[in-house]
């Protein structure tokens, strides 16, 4: 659990425990205030444990908003793939890119700290390096394979597993960025209407 998130390693199932609970604290704090600046000596009270050991998981606060967006889009990857896996045979290439849209929207724009400064930061800094955000989308893959050799409605194209990185990429930056810059386009029609006609355009012979 370590990898997926900017914190030291971590050797003991306790200290994996710690780590979700100082991520705990900053979404709950994140939640009450969400135009309060958090540091340091918040989250120590808030998930009572001492400054010095959420330094000793963590280098930064910076990090922490960060840890705590990685969680988030893990979590979102896993219930993107449970909703693939339910959709039965019969569901054309319009309805699956509005259910899809639908979960990620509600999803993204329910949560405070997806528009935090600091994760934003973070998010700029770090979206190069492998393990960030678009390495999770890989394991949807086999997910969306698995549909569409089911699907019976002849709209979907078959995806090649070699280009699924570049067009989850695309699709996910479609959906992310607005919320992440607090733009006012997150979350309307507007930009609802932009991220089907990529959905379509990707998954469409």
């Amino acid at each position: 659990m370590q990898n997926n998130y900017f914190a030291h390693e971590a050797k003991q199932e306790r200290s994996y425990a710690r780590v979700e609970k100082i991520l705990d604290a900053v979404e709950a704090l994140s939640t009450e205030s969400p135009n309060k600046k958090i540091d340091i000596k918040s989250i120590s009270k808030k998930a009572f444990i001492s400054v010095g050991a959420i330094y000793h998981h963590f280098p930064s606060v910076n990090s922490i908003y960060a840890s705590l967006l990685l969680r988030k889009v893990r979590l979102r990857i896993q219930g993107l793939a449970a909703l693939i896996d339910s959709l039965g045979p019969d569901v054309t290439l319009d309805q699956f890119s509005d259910q899809l849209i639908n979960q990620a929207f509600h999803e993204w724009g329910e949560k405070p700290i997806a528009a935090k400064h600091e994760a934003l930061e973070f998010y700029y800094q770090n979206a190069h390096k492998p393990e960030f955000f678009y390495s999770y989308a890989q394991s949807i893959y086999p997910h969306v394979l698995a549909f569409i050799q089911r699907n019976k409605t002849n709209s979907f194209r078959d995806i090649a597993e070699d280009e699924w990185p570049f067009l989850n990429r695309i699709s996910q930056t479609a959906i992310l960025s607005p919320f992440l810059e607090q733009s006012p386009i997150a979350g309307t029609d507007r930009h609802r209407a932009i991220v089907k006609d990529i959905a379509l355009r990707i998954y469409s012979k």
